[in-house]
Formats: C-alpha cells, structure tokens, sequence
C-alpha cells in the first residue's frame, strides 16, 4: 500500500509543479518574476530549444532516409490498489511500465518537384505495449514476439513491426502497399501522436490498430482528399491465415483553417478476427467520423463517433460510442485538456465477455515540455460502468463498477 500512496503522492506532486510553473510565468509576464530564458528544467520559463535529433548516416541522408523514434515509460495505478487497472486498453497494468521504445526509418514521398517518387516506412517497437500491435488478428508475421508475461499468463513485454511498406506517388495520388496503421479514428498507437496517456475504449476496443494490403490516397483539391484500398481485414499480416478480404477509405475534407471532418470506414470479410478468435467466419463493418474545430488559437475541439457491427454469424454483435475532447495550448511548453467518453458494448463481446452495458470515462491530463525532446504527461480519470456484470464487475479485481485512477509518463523523442 506504501508503494501506491507513494504513487499518488508523485502525481499530484507533478500536476502541482506543472500548475506552479504557469502561474509563475504569468506572474512574470506582469513584470514580478524572472523570466530569463534557457534556465531552470521549464518550470519556470517556457524555452523548450531546440529538439535533439538522432546522427543520420551519410548513405542514408542522401537518399532523404530518416531514422527517429522515441522512449515513452510511465506508471499508471487505481484507488484500490487492485492487481489491475481493469479494462483501460495499454495501461491495465499498474506500476511502472516501458511502454514503447520505437525507432523507425522513413523515405517521404515528394512530387513536389517532379511527377513520380519512390519512399516508404519500417517500425520496429518494444515495451509493454506491443503485443497488441503486432498482428494478433491472424497470427502471422510478427505475432508472438513476446518476451515475457503476467502472473495470469498474458503478454506482458514484447517486440511489433507495426509498419512495413513501399509507397510510391504520382503527383496526386500515393499508394501504400505492405503493412501500416489504421485510417480510422482519432487516437493513433504512437505516443507521440496523442494527448493523453491513457486511451479511450473507442480506440481499444472498437477499432482496428492495423492493416495489411494495398492502399491509394488521392488529393482531390486542397480541401479535399480521399483514400480506398484493400486489406486482409483488421490487424493481420502477410500470412492472411483468416483469409480476411475488406475495403478501407474514406474522405477527408477541410472546411476551413479551423474546421475539418474525417470520415473512414473498413467492411468486408473479417475472418475469425482480433475478438472472437476460434469463431464462426464473420462479416464486419466499421466507421468513424472525426470532426475537428479550433474554437480559438488556443482552444481546441474534437467530437467522434464510431459505429462497428458484425453480421453473417450466428449473433450478430455491435458496438459503438462518442468520444468528446477539449484541449488548451497554454504555451510551446504547456497544455490542459479533457476528455469524455460513452462506449456502447450492445452485446457483451467487445470489452469484458458477458458484460453487455455502458463503459464511460472522463479524463483530464497535463502536456508540460520543459525541453524539446521531453513531454510529461500527467493525469487523473474516472471510469463508470452500466450493465449486466456476467463476466464480473470491470474494476477492484471484480468488485467494483466504478474507479478513480491516474498516473503519468515521460516520453523522450529522437
């Protein structure tokens, strides 16, 4: 019990900092404090400088290779001092967890200059969460690659290649052919690419992480941009052991400088997929819309949807939600926001098998960047839950409906 008082006392420890460090600035700006730029660790002043970047090799800057990545590590604990976090998706594991160590090599595309071009994308990724990014939805290619595991037996530490393709553009249009991440949604894998630490049930439980296939992107217009391909279902890889075939697109279409909407779906032969392993073969379709809008130069609002249903199966199941994000750039160096979410489970087969009910979340989380290559991101959430409880309650180890949680991480980029 120490260890988890000791846990919360570090978090709300940094949440304070964080908060003193902006009033601070404030302060400073009205002329009562010193605001000399490049001291301190950011707390005080906001003078991220300039971002550290891996040494590239000669060979491959002149063929416009890049190689980065990033270490993200951080600790996540619940008020019961529980064995689990309970269904929070890549943060269910309390303590302190590596969760990602990622490094990848890019050659971007650019017609800018001329009409054809030849790039394309691998990432290699190790820590807790890659034994949900690797292609778990047919067990081929990079599946298994576990390292070690839970007191109950499930993947704990391993290594993912969740991208591998060529890609090869023409003026407007791009295609994309191996494995990459999923169009759909708002939440992306990469912990550089989100606001919070933790994920919404709506990126874990309703959406695909990953394809493999054959996909074209095309510029319409300036606002206007559309993709379609196909792909071998969701989060399976070279080996199509479900023989999963769909369709991936969508459009994405840009309203203005503080507007846009994203709307992408996936349908088609799913296979035995990611949840029901070992089932009759099934149909699935699945859609997310994303509508952005910057209320003002600071503000920040998002509202999604996602809809998913299988059918052709003995039960046809569906699943759906809302998710609701508002976000404040305070400065270079520091952001609030919140988040909240509704996730329907319609028939107990997405998140806690036999739990047929209402998952909701609100969220509420720190960006502070006391330098160019560190982000920390602290926060705190509360989770509730609504149905029928034949797979136990979610939370407490079965016991509860409710939990108040937090916990922060540190993510250094390369």
């Amino acid at each position: 019990m120490t260890m988890k008082l000791n846990t919360w006392i570090f978090i709300c420890t940094v949440f304070g900092l964080t908060i003193l460090g902006h009033s601070y600035v404030v302060a400073g700006e009205g002329g009562n404090a010193s605001r000399n730029p490049g001291s301190g660790l950011g707390i005080f002043t906001c003078d991220p400088g300039d971002p550290w970047t891996l040494p590239q090799p000669n060979f491959l800057a002149k063929r416009e290779i890049k190689v980065s990545g990033w270490l993200e590590g951080g600790l996540y604990t619940n008020q019961y001092d529980a064995t689990t976090n309970g269904p929070l998706g890549l943060r269910d594991q309390p303590d302190f967890n590596a969760d990602q160590l990622w490094i990848y090599a890019e050659r971007a595309t650019d017609t800018s200059e001329s009409d054809w071009d030849i790039g394309g994308r691998v990432d290699y990724m190790f820590g807790v969460d890659c034994p949900d990014a690797q292609c778990f939805g047919d067990h081929s290619f990079d599946w298994n690659w576990t390292s070690s595991f839970t007191h109950d037996g499930a993947p704990l530490y391993g290594s993912a290649m969740p991208q591998l393709y060529a890609e090869v553009a023409y003026k407007r249009l791009k295609v994309k052919l191996g494995h990459f991440f999923t169009l759909i949604g708002y939440e992306v894998f990469p912990a550089t690419g989100n606001f919070f630490y933790t994920h919404s049930y709506t990126f874990y439980y309703a959406e695909p992480f990953t394809h493999t296939g054959a996909l074209a992107t095309y510029q319409i217009s300036d606002k206007l941009s559309g993709s379609a391909g196909w792909v071998n279902g969701w989060d399976a890889g070279f080996g199509n052991n479900n023989t999963g075939s769909s369709f991936l697109g969508g459009l994405t279409l840009t309203f203005s400088e503080k507007a846009s909407l994203a709307w992408y779906l996936c349908a088609g032969y799913w296979g035995t997929g990611r949840a029901f392993e070992g089932a009759p073969d099934n149909d699935a379709f699945m859609q997310s819309i994303v509508f952005t809008y910057k209320l003002t130069e600071k503000w920040t609002y998002i509202f999604q949807h996602d809809y998913g249903m299988n059918y052709n199966r003995p039960d046809s199941t569906a699943w759906y939600g809302i998710n609701q994000y508002l976000t404040y750039t305070i400065n270079d160096c520091l952001g609030f926001g919140g988040r909240i979410e509704w996730f329907r489970d319609d028939d107990g087969v997405r998140v806690i098998a036999g739990n047929s009910g209402n998952y909701s979340e609100m969220t509420l989380g720190l960006n502070w960047k006391p330098r160019a290559n560190f982000l920390i991101r602290p926060e705190l959430r509360y989770d509730w839950y609504n149905g029928t409880t034949g797979g136990g309650n979610p939370f407490d180890d079965g016991q509860a409906t409710t939990q108040l949680s937090g916990g922060l991480d540190v993510i250094f980029t390369y």
